[in-house]
């Protein structure tokens, strides 16, 4: 099933991956019968093998994010929370229902505050889950009184031990029967989602498939609720009815289940509006806000032009006031300056001032050249007696960075090591050649030889590479892209230039690594052009999941210096809420002319740096594909409903506006007595009802992926429009 909304990129949706083999131990036997008289015709021989998979925990990495966020705080009432694996056969990997193979063999629990009173955590003993406990009895493994677990795990698979950590919890009986999903119910609650990562952080795929847990239940309002991710293994008979009530499989006088936890979280679920939507515009200042912005700097009131010039010719004269102070200050802060403590080289210490490579305005460059140190960067202000070290500090942090780096700082040095030869070599040969004029036979002889001295060594991948990513800011010290956290708050988006002297001054001080006075810098300054060059190729290609039209762009760009580049900063629970945020950036304020992004990568859980070749006037941010949630719409008093959308035809997922037959087209979600738990297999059967009686869809039954896609809930994309410098 695929679904293309105007403000999503293609989505896939898939019904399963079951792998061929699921996780256990098997037996293949080989027979041959030859031609000869029985018995002694029939030979076989048996190989056992196994196939492992994740039982007690999973991999470090097997969950790329889950939804709600952990210790989120906003409207999530209807929502149905969800879990993004990593693996797409991982939800089928074992066996929950016995009759059903589609059904997975994990499921997504949701308690709220009351309902945790009754669940208790268990010491982290693998044994312990298991309900029969004769081989354990070593260990120390055995189930309490009246409580039962995983029927027929009891024998480990190969590779797992007694000892193997797990983390557990006990449900009473009646209150897992109300949570949980019924065996009809559980396989609507698994689906894969094919995406592509053109708007995503950087990534070396196009596109990614990922595994998708749905949780039957929504949040209550105004509550903690807690997630569980749990192992139903082998618990197909013990799985509730559709209405909840327990199944009349359990053992006698059993009233607590243990279950492994894969995975726990909890969130705050309140009803002040505060969605997706609500949280991305927040990020930004009201209109109205005179001292707002939304760009990179610290915040102060923008001085009056007229005003500043004022302050300026006094200070020209010397006859500086307070308030022309205020104003000069207040210019420089908006300028993105920040004024830091400097320990100067001798003794002593000053307050300078110091700004990042992130600017909140274009900066006409100055044309950089090479320099021997970093204090030749060093600027001072006689009027002031203030110092900038701006780009002194550039250069002597790419310095840094370089001699961190034993491979770059290895590979340059041995790199400018054989254009020194070579230079030797072109002077000996040409005093050689220059020897040997009169002898016809010995000069076409070398001939070939001074022909290979004229080209210098190439620039080595290994530095092109280095210098690239250097240039987009790969690791640069956040401290040094945000020097004052005031410039940056939390829930804060803000835009800038990028100085591309400051990065210039950067490469600069990485390649003086052997540089030594001014010879050493008037012969860098070749090597540095051509690496520079050679950079800029390489800082293009550092992203790899591009649209084709704009990565067809940047390499029609191929070693040009970057003009404009800009970007944005985002610090917001967005980030750490939505690991798969889409962000896009547009030169026009309709967001149709895209731009190559350079990078996008998250920076912190919660900060997520972007950087775009060209003059950004426009940004999108949106839900990532691989997280769109599932949920109602309505309430318990009114009736919880879903919107219906095309499962087949040229549109798949768009949403219908209007009913053939009238009424709204909508669907009728059946739930639980709760009001919160949904019963899937009930709804999923209305909705193929209603498509196939009022849209002539003609299915025959739905799967897990058509449900899916009749359960997400609105897509959202919000668009920030850049209307003057500062100001979103």
């Amino acid at each position: 099933m695929t679904m293309a909304e105007s403000d999503l990129d293609t989505l896939t949706l898939i019904q399963y991956d079951i792998p061929p083999l699921k996780a256990g131990e098997y037996t293949v036997t080989a027979t041959q019968t030859v031609n000869q008289p029985s018995p002694n015709n029939r030979f076989s021989a048996s190989r056992k093998f196994a196939v492992p998979g994740n039982r007690f925990q999973l991999n470090g990495d097997d969950i790329v994010s889950v939804f709600p966020a952990p210790l989120a705080n906003g409207e999530f009432t209807g929502d149905m929370p969800l879990v993004v694996l990593r693996r797409e056969t991982l939800p089928w990997q074992r066996t929950s229902v016995a009759t059903d193979k589609t059904a997975p063999w994990l499921a997504l629990l949701l308690f709220d505050e009351t309902e945790m009173l009754d669940v208790k955590p268990v010491a982290p003993i693998a044994p312990d889950s298991v309900t029969n406990a004769s081989y354990l009895f070593s260990a120390g493994g055995k189930m309490p009184n009246r409580t039962t677990s995983y029927p027929g795990i009891d024998k480990l698979d190969p590779g797992q031990a007694p000892t193997d950590p797990c983390t557990m919890i006990d449900v009473p009986v009646a209150l897992f029967s109300k949570v949980c999903p019924s065996p009809a119910d559980l396989p609507f609650l698994a689906h894969v989602r094919l995406t592509d990562t053109y708007d995503s952080v950087d990534n070396r795929r196009l596109v990614e498939e990922w595994a998708v847990i749905l949780g039957n239940r929504w949040p209550k309002p105004n509550t903690n609720v807690y997630a569980f991710l749990v192992s139903l293994e082998n618990m197909g008979e013990r799985l509730p009815n559709d209405d909840g009530s327990p199944s009349p499989n359990w053992p006698p006088d059993t009233t607590t289940v243990r279950l492994i936890c894969l995975r726990t979280w909890r969130f705050f679920a309140n009803n002040l509006g505060e969605k997706f939507q609500s949280l991305c515009e927040r990020l930004t200042p009201p209109a109205d806000d005179p001292q707002g912005v939304s760009s990179l700097r610290l915040p102060a009131k923008r001085p009056d032009p007229a005003a500043v010039a004022t302050a300026l010719a006094h200070q020209a004269t010397g006859d500086l006031t307070d308030g022309d102070c205020d104003e000069l200050a207040g210019d420089a802060l908006c300028m993105g300056l920040t004024a830091l403590n400097h320990h100067l080289r001798m003794t002593g210490h000053t307050v300078s001032w110091y700004r990042g490579p992130l600017i909140p305005y274009a900066a006409q460059p100055f044309n950089y050249t090479i320099a021997p140190c970093p204090d030749a960067l060093v600027r001072y202000d006689p009027q002031t007696g203030m110092f900038d070290a701006t780009y002194a500090h550039a250069w002597q942090l790419g310095q840094l960075l370089a001699l961190e780096s034993t491979n770059f700082s290895v590979a340059l040095y041995n790199w400018k090591h054989s254009l020194q030869k070579g230079i030797a070599a072109q002077k000996e040969m040409a005093q050689f050649m220059k020897k040997l004029e009169a002898d016809e036979i010995l000069t076409t002889f070398f001939a070939a030889r001074t022909e290979a001295l004229k080209d210098p060594p190439p620039v080595p991948k290994e530095i092109a590479d280095w210098i690239g990513r250097l240039k987009l800011l790969k690791g640069v010290p956040f401290a040094a892209l945000v020097p004052d956290e005031r410039m940056l708050p939390v829930e804060s988006l803000r835009f800038f230039y990028l100085d591309l002297d400051w990065t210039a001054a950067l490469v600069d001080g990485a390649f003086s690594i052997g540089r030594a006075g001014t010879t050493g810098t008037a012969r860098d300054a070749a090597p540095l052009a051509r690496a520079n060059a050679a950079s800029q190729v390489s800082a293009r290609r550092e992203r790899r999941n591009h649209r084709p039209h704009l990565a067809a762009r940047l390499a029609a760009a191929k070693d040009a210096d970057f003009e404009v580049v800009t970007g944005c900063l985002i610090r917001s629970q967005i980030v750490s809420g939505w690991p798969g945020l889409i962000v896009s950036g547009y030169s026009d304020h309709d967001g149709v002319n895209e731009l190559p992004k350079l990078r996008m990568e998250r920076l912190t859980d919660n900060v997520l740096i972007c950087l775009f070749e060209g003059a950004i006037q426009s940004l999108t941010i949106g839900e990532a594909s691989e997280q769109l949630h599932c949920g109602v719409e309505g309430n318990s008093a009114s009736g919880f409903t879903t919107a219906l959308r095309q499962v087949g035809g040229d549109t798949p997922g768009r949403q219908y506006e209007t009913d053939p037959k009238g009424g709204p087209p909508t669907v009728a979600v059946s739930v639980r007595s709760d009001q919160q738990t949904i019963r899937a297999k009930a709804t999923a059967d209305d909705i193929r009802t209603k498509l196939n009686s009022d849209f002539g869809q003609n299915l025959p039954a739905l799967t897990s992926a058509e449900f899916a896609l009749e359960m997400v809930k609105g897509v959202v994309k919000v668009m920030f429009q850049i209307k003057e410098a500062g100001h979103a």
